[in-house]
């Protein structure tokens, strides 16, 4: 700083700092901003989900007046999830909670019945969902819970969601209401450009097979045979049952499995490897960094399917 502006500056202080000291003028009213004010509770609807894919389908819905968090954080898996004294807390804040249903997320029931309060209501989204299924095969519905691996029954999870949320909080409806058509119509893009990608495997190479059941409602839109290595719940993988499939996936001619990024197996890892089989990545019911949102899930699905059968 040059001279001049030190002495200017020590001019103007001087007369200030007098009048202070001589009670000329009032100390300064400290005015709370919004870094040091008191913290105000959240007027936001608190929702909690069973699983980050529904969580995703209410923020899509209820935008800025929701705050929803899912119990089975991303990249956790549903099936073997334990809960903790958190989590209780975050129960017994929401006013809505929302699971799938159908026996997907049964082990979280008793932590939900325990924590949910008087005041709360508690809706399994998939029997909405499952009384209008789009597959049109009960049968289906009964043995794979995932129905939003069908993009059209996805709409039908968001419709269930939409109106739960215009009950809940009235106040809110019309932007409930118009944050899910425009949710629903990306919906309905995303099955014709799922389509549109999985155009390129040739018919003969359209078999998908996982390490868990949890794709029926994909192979069904899109018209894929399918397998599974383990059963629905991907409790166990026999090596019997992982030798069986691969020797029929090697005389199909198919050139790649799938598994979960939540499931990994020594046992089919090492199977594929034997038989010259690659092994791809694809994902049923949670999300992670790497697709952190329903959209990103499916078209991750369509892209890894094309990427190792094509």
């Amino acid at each position: 700083m040059g001279l001049s502006k030190i002495i200017i500056l020590s001019v103007l202080a001087g007369p200030l700092l007098a009048l202070a000291a001589c009670g000329g003028s009032p100390s300064p009213t400290f005015i709370p901003t919004a870094d040091t004010a008191s913290p105000t509770p959240s007027d936001k609807l608190k929702v909690a989900t069973t699983n980050a894919i529904l969580a995703d389908f209410i923020r899509n819905v209820g935008g800025s007046e929701v705050e929803v968090e899912s119990i089975v954080p991303l990249g956790a898996d549903l099936h073997t999830f334990q809960s903790t004294p958190r989590i209780s807390v975050t129960l017994s804040e929401a006013k809505v909670i929302i699971s799938n249903g159908l026996g997907l997320d049964a082990s979280l029931d008793s932590v939900i019945n325990s924590a949910i309060q008087s005041d709360a209501i508690h809706v399994a989204a998939s029997d909405y969902t499952a009384a209008k299924d789009t597959d049109g095969d009960s049968a289906l519905v009964e043995a794979d819970p995932h129905l939003w691996q069908n993009p059209l029954n996805a709409i039908l999870y968001v419709e269930r969601i939409r109106d739960v949320l215009m009950e809940v909080d009235p106040d809110n409806a019309p932007l409930y209401r118009t944050n899910a058509e425009a949710y629903v119509q990306k919906l309905r893009d995303l099955d014709q450009e799922i389509m549109d990608t999985l155009g390129v495997v040739p018919p003969d190479r359209r078999h998908l097979v996982t390490f868990h059941n949890a794709f029926g409602h994909f192979g069904h839109r899109y018209g894929w045979e399918l397998s599974a290595l383990a059963a629905g719940d991907a409790s166990e993988v026999s090596p019997g049952a992982v030798a069986t499939i691969l020797e029929e996936v090697k005389t199909k001619g198919i050139s790649a499995i799938f598994v979960e990024p939540q499931f990994t197996s020594s046992i089919v890892d090492q199977f594929a490897k034997d038989a010259g089989i690659k092994v791809g990545t694809i994902y049923s019911d949670t999300l992670d960094e790497a697709v952190p949102t329903y959209l990103d899930m499916m078209r991750f699905n369509a892209r890894s399917l094309v990427e190792h059968l094509r």
